[in-house]
């Protein structure tokens, strides 16, 4: 299970290409004339006015662009959602986020009803969009169902996200939260707090948080399961999701997601590229090792 994150490649991704026209219904035509959008019905009469610098098609309706703001119309020309918006992006489920100039975020659905008013700093989704999560101008974090329905209040800070379960502090207290089963949430020792861990969007990535224990850093997954022993000065994130970089003693090394060490802890420097890494040592040729996939 894999969180969507709802961001500007949406648009990328879903965008609506054609030449001149296109259909788009069994009557309605999407068309071009002198450099503006507009839509017609099959005998050529004007449904909605050649006024706009873009039209998609998504969900039903009618993603509109003129100077540069976004509404959302239906495809008998009524408008849904005023054009005011940076950005409308299509969701599943005819739903809509709303991304104001001010990067402002909320979610409606296809017909305007309001699904999470346009007020939090941030708005994502698990898969199917069977949970919302926000973030608000405190950077803190909640959790709304697909009906809008607060289930977790904004008290939380949230670290990775794993499908439907969270790593996540409430008041200095860290736990693993499953947002689709709450009695399975784990609470986890006081003394561990958590470490940004890098999302790499990879096929087949697993994902993994890093840990800080008094001085020592390891890695656990969302069952809270040890992947990396916490007996190390630091570890981070590699350009891979499969490889962490560890610090023992000083020295960097490199360690895979089976706690297998791949490069002892004895080099001076590491420099990362995307298909392998170049580990560095005093008065000694570079090393380089390709990732394994």
């Amino acid at each position: 299970m894999k969180l969507i994150l709802l961001s500007i490649l949406t648009i990328a991704l879903a965008g609506q290409t054609f030449s001149q026209q296109n259909r788009i219904e069994e009557n309605r035509l999407l068309k071009v004339k002198n450099g503006k959008y507009g839509l017609t019905d099959t005998l050529n009469k004007t449904i909605v006015p050649f006024d706009y610098d873009f039209i998609e098609y998504q969900n039903s309706r009618l993603i509109v662009r003129k100077k540069g703001l976004q509404g959302l119309l239906t495809t008998n020309n009524k408008l849904i959602i005023p054009i005011k918006y940076q950005f409308i992006l299509p969701r599943g489920n005819n739903r809509f986020l709303l991304w104001t100039p001010s990067s402002v975020f909320g979610l409606s659905d296809g017909d305007g009803k309001t699904i999470l008013p346009v007020q939090y700093k941030s708005v994502s989704s698990t898969e199917n969009d069977s949970f919302y999560i926000t973030k608000n101008d405190k950077n803190l974090n909640g959790v709304y169902n697909f009906n809008g329905e607060n289930i977790l209040p904004a008290i939380y800070r949230f670290y990775t996200i794993d499908g439907y379960k969270i790593f996540a502090v409430k008041d200095a207290q860290p736990l693993i939260l499953n947002i689709k089963n709450p009695e399975e949430t784990i609470i986890l020792d006081k003394d561990i707090a958590f470490v940004e861990t890098t999302r790499h969007y990879s096929m087949g990535e697993q994902l993994y948080q890093i840990v800080k224990k008094g001085n020592k850093f390891g890695v656990i997954n969302a069952s809270n399961q040890t992947i990396v022993p916490i007996t190390y000065e630091e570890v981070k994130s590699s350009q891979h999701w499969r490889y962490f970089i560890i610090r023992d003693r000083g020295k960097i090394g490199l360690i895979n997601i089976d706690g297998d060490i791949v490069k002892e802890p004895v080099y001076d420097a590491i420099e990362l590229r995307k298909e392998f890494v170049l580990l560095k040592r005093k008065n000694q040729k570079d090393e380089i090792y390709s990732y394994k996939w």
